[in-house]
């Protein structure tokens, strides 16, 4: 493996050659194309003013290519339809090892290295749960499918403090692949939360207070990640985790401009839920949050989340908070 020392020029002897080497210049850092010392070719346009109003025309247009809003409706039927192949038994982990609890115990682990790796939302939902060669394997699969940047494979042997090696987590590796017959594409909350962000919070016609909105997003977040520790979330699509969250945050953390009911709605319809299986989702997550936020011993989800980065949602679930969401899942139990 290369290391940084190896790379190092060293001085010459010879003075004139040292010389040379300090007045040449490097390619330097990367500038901007009008910084280039050779003209950049351009067609030529006409001189339009500073209308704003052009402006805004503009950037909406760009945005609308960026986010692929014109395929958005295709893409998110697609990923409701394929989340149903990874949805999973209500009881698929009872009458045997690994239990509920060591696995729960496995995911907080699995939060702290996905933060020490500083790896992207996507791969932590991705890492699905000898248990902890079989979660970081799991883990480095994910971080293949969907870093660009991703650690070695010697960063996962130090973080186990050495208690696995390379060829058992290629082994591990092969194993997952196999099982999943190479089918990684399993959409996450994390993805259906991005979608329902922008159906609430785009609506030119409907002024949204952004600051408040992004706070309540980080707190759907939170929630979502809460719900990684239990494994009876395993047995709702991910969308209706989403859903869910989102619903949680909005009527716990109110945004202007947002109706918890009319956002509700709109929810259910862009993703095409049924809305009783959305209150029986909301319900179940609202315990089940409030469960492992309270819980003393696996805190790095509530850790993560006092980032500033990420809105410090954990700050904001306050035990007024936390009664309210434990309120909606009574109340859904109620009826």
């Amino acid at each position: 493996m290369l290391r940084a020392g190896n790379n190092i020029r060293r001085p010459s002897n010879n003075v004139e050659e040292n010389a040379k080497l300090a007045h040449k210049t490097g390619n330097g850092p990367l500038k901007p194309l009008n910084q280039l010392s050779k003209p950049v070719l351009a067609k030529p346009v006409a001189v339009v003013q500073n209308d704003p109003l052009i402006k805004s025309q503009r950037i909406n247009l760009q945005d609308n290519e960026i986010k692929c809003l014109e395929m958005a409706s295709d893409i998110y039927k697609y990923l409701v339809h394929h989340e149903k192949k990874f949805v999973l038994d209500e009881n698929y982990m009872d009458g045997g090892e690994p239990t509920s609890k060591m696995r729960r115990i496995l995911v907080d682990w699995l939060v702290q290295v996905h933060l020490r790796f500083h790896l992207t939302p996507e791969t932590l939902h991705l890492t699905k749960v000898d248990l902890q060669l079989l979660g970081i394997s799991a883990m480095f699969v994910a971080s293949k499918f969907e870093e660009v940047f991703l650690p070695d494979i010697y960063d996962y042997e130090f973080i186990t403090e050495n208690a696995f090696n390379k060829k058992q987590i290629l082994g591990m590796e092969q194993t997952i692949l196999n099982t999943l017959e190479f089918d990684l594409s399993c959409p996450s909350s994390l993805v259906f939360a991005r979608c329902l962000s922008r159906v609430l919070s785009e609506d030119e016609s409907n002024p949204v207070d952004q600051q408040a909105f992004y706070y309540a997003y980080n707190i759907c977040k939170c929630i979502g990640e809460l719900a990684l520790l239990d494994s009876v979330i395993a047995s709702i699509p991910k969308s209706h985790i989403a859903i869910a969250s989102m619903i949680i945050a909005l009527n716990v953390y109110p945004v202007d401009g947002i109706d918890p009911k009319k956002a509700e709605k709109a929810c259910i319809e862009k993703l095409g839920a049924d809305k009783e299986e959305i209150a029986d989702a909301v319900g179940l997550l609202a315990q089940v949050a409030c469960k492992n936020f309270k819980q003393p011993k696996l805190v790095a989800i509530k850790s993560k989340y006092q980032s500033t980065k990420l809105g410090q949602a954990s700050n904001l679930l306050t035990d007024a908070v936390l009664e309210k969401i434990e309120a909606m899942g009574r109340q859904v139990d109620m009826e």
